[in-house]
């Protein structure tokens, strides 16, 4: 073993490491952007139409959308999803399972079989990124949403989009 393996160790292993410090800076980031802005009106508890107006995305914001979103759905988060999942891809079998001590739930799309897509519902202070290792490792696409990131609302357009764009590969 040279070295610079006894002091690095693996080099798969730094790289992975970066980009997950990477990832991990952008998430920070955003989260900095978006409580830069007052969204103590905007909680998914709130019926008050006085919301402060700050900058938006496609499914992020201050402002929670009009368009049904994981806390305007009448359920869990889990059930939002599994009912986004289930009606807008009814064409696939959708596995679901509890992963990392409950803090995590996973679907699994299959067709015809075949593992065809890891989608994975984490809180936003999730640092685990195994099961996105291990979809790489199998060349499996894998997607990642958080369930509870205040002003990125998961709307229903946006789940879909994100799903069909990773099941196409």
């Amino acid at each position: 073993m040279s070295l610079f393996s006894k002091l690095f160790g693996n080099k798969a292993n730094i790289i992975d490491d970066i980009a997950n410090a990477k990832n991990q800076e952008a998430s920070d980031r955003m989260e900095r952007e978006t409580s830069a802005y007052d969204t103590s009106q905007s909680t998914p508890e709130s019926n008050n139409t006085a919301r402060t107006k700050g900058p938006s995305g496609f499914s992020w914001g201050p402002e929670m959308p009009d368009e049904e979103n994981q806390y305007n759905f009448n359920g869990t988060y889990q059930e939002y999803f599994n009912d986004v999942f289930s009606k807008e891809f009814p064409a696939y079998r959708i596995e679901t399972a509890e992963a990392n001590c409950g803090r995590a739930t996973v679907f699994t799309f299959w067709e015809s079989g075949q593992k065809v897509l890891v989608v994975e519902l984490v809180s936003r202070k999730s640092s685990a990124y195994k099961l996105r290792a291990d979809c790489k490792k199998e060349k499996v696409p894998y997607l990642r949403f958080y369930y509870d990131y205040h002003g990125w609302w998961n709307t229903r357009e946006y789940v879909k989009q994100r799903t069909q764009n990773a099941l196409k590969g």
